[in-house]
């Protein structure tokens, strides 16, 4: 049995996806004060959960799509949840940012390496 490239990164993109989930829906009181840092953060999570989805085989839009609208709904999420944490705009835009990125990133690196994922 071969396991192709795309499975693995199938695999790969399920797992961040439900570590993303985990990672935000932990207790606020439990996380360190990340400062002005978190847009970062944000942004490379999210970079991370488009070029995996890319090279899982989704195709860009799809991938623009969905991590646009899992970024939202997480801070909905955070933003009703009895969590301490809260809804934010700017950490769902830099969700966006970061998938824009990864997207735009694994696809540059498809061409430059003809690699095939």
């Amino acid at each position: 049995m071969t396991i192709s490239r795309q499975s693995v990164f199938f695999w790969l993109a399920i797992g961040w996806t439900v570590a993303i989930f985990v990672a935000c829906s932990w207790p606020g009181n439990g996380i360190p004060n990340l400062s002005n840092n978190d847009k970062w953060y944000h942004s490379a999570v999210f970079l991370v959960f488009g070029t995996v989805w890319i090279w899982s085989g989704r195709k860009p839009g799809w991938v623009i799509g969905m991590g646009i609208a899992y970024g939202m709904l997480i801070e909905i999420w955070q933003g009703i949840m009895p969590i301490g944490r809260s809804f934010d705009w700017y950490d769902g835009l830099a969700d966006a940012v970061g998938v824009l990125l990864g997207v735009g990133l694994a696809l540059l690196a498809r061409r430059v390496f003809k690699a095939g994922f």
